[in-house]
């Protein structure tokens, strides 16, 4: 049994001082709510085995509050993410994944389509939201359309700023 959470980046900034999209930052909301779904993850008891993240920095900074609750020694960036496709998600998941339990941090559209891919179950997934499937696999290369059994999903609950 391998459980995969799929975790879109937190509120972002509208532009960087780099002007490109890939440098957006966090703002104060995706710094909170990402806060709050590690706190939330931290207080299940969770093992990460490995993070999996587009090497955007809003990406980045997403996973590292989150890890910052989990404390995972694994966490992997790949620019190829950035904007990835479901398929591609897919592809990287099975020949990354690895342990039981991967956290994957992406972007939309990409992280809601391939919730969808996997599970069968479409969401749209809104910032900072996580999303639980489970894969009666034991072997992250087995994992393919539709192998997936949707959980759970977590919108976090912070303030507006």
């Amino acid at each position: 049994m391998l459980n995969l959470y799929l975790l879109r980046h937190g509120k972002a900034s509208k532009s960087a001082e780099s002007g490109k999209d890939f440098d957006r930052e966090l703002n104060k909301k995706g710094t909170a709510q990402c806060n709050r779904i590690g706190f939330i993850l931290a207080g299940q008891n969770l093992t990460i085995d490995r993070i999996i993240c587009s090497s955007a920095i809003r990406t980045k900074q997403t996973a590292g509050i989150v890890n910052h609750y989990l404390k995972s020694s694994d966490c992997q960036y790949f620019e190829d993410l950035y904007l990835a496709n479901a398929q591609k998600i897919t592809r990287f998941i099975s020949m990354e994944g690895q342990g039981k339990n991967v956290l994957f941090v992406g972007h939309n559209f990409g992280i809601s389509d391939v919730t969808e891919y996997l599970s069968g179950k479409k969401t749209e997934m809104a910032t900072a939201q996580l999303v639980h499937i489970r894969f009666a696999v034991d072997d992250w290369a087995k994992v393919s359309a539709g192998t997936g059994q949707f959980v759970s999903t977590i919108v976090p609950d912070v303030h507006s700023y």
